[in-house]
């Protein structure tokens, strides 16, 4: 090892910024942890928050009448959270590799399968699981292509009615 090779510093939890997110406002938890107030791509032309928090598994994209958060009612659930928590900081979470990243969305759209209808799925659906991917949304939305060519009796790909996109939807199971 030479004398002069650094290596990189671990990014301190209380700067990071997760691939994907916009990170709106931190919050310090009881006993020095970190929680993130964060956004990410806005597929509805709303902007739905989540929190999250760095000490401890919390996460949180729906308020408690289990509608998708606007900011303020994500801050108010960040700063109850930040509130309560008493985890310490443990750092920034690694980087999933890419197949457990995938088998994160994938369980996340799974659960819509036991429905009636096909379910439309919208990025906003995954802003809970954005701190733990750590990918952008092109890469969501690949992956979400890929499963729709690889497996659509789970979710299709159609375009959309403007032509500016695909709309993915989460087929039920069959039912007899």
């Amino acid at each position: 090892m030479s004398l002069f090779t650094r290596t990189a510093p671990a990014p301190a939890p209380e700067t990071w910024t997760p691939e994907g997110t916009i990170v709106s406002q931190r919050y310090r938890a009881l006993e020095g942890a970190t929680v993130l107030l964060y956004s990410a791509d806005a597929d509805r032309g709303v902007v739905y928050y989540a929190v999250a928090c760095l000490g401890c598994t919390h996460r949180a994209d729906r308020n408690t009448a289990g509608n998708l958060m606007g900011e303020p009612d994500a801050a108010k659930a960040a700063n109850a959270h930040a509130a309560a928590c008493r985890s310490m900081p443990r750092g920034v979470p690694a980087r999933p590799d890419d197949t457990a990243a995938a088998e994160l969305i994938r369980t996340r759209l799974w659960s819509h399968r036991y429905g009636k209808a096909p379910y439309p799925v919208h990025l906003s659906d995954l802003n809970a699981l954005r701190v733990d991917l750590q990918r952008s949304t092109d890469w969501i939305k690949a992956l979400l292509t890929g499963l729709a060519q690889a497996d659509p009796g789970f979710i299709t790909a159609e375009p959309t009615s403007s032509g500016q996109g695909v709309r993915f939807t989460v087929q039920p199971f069959d039912r007899p």
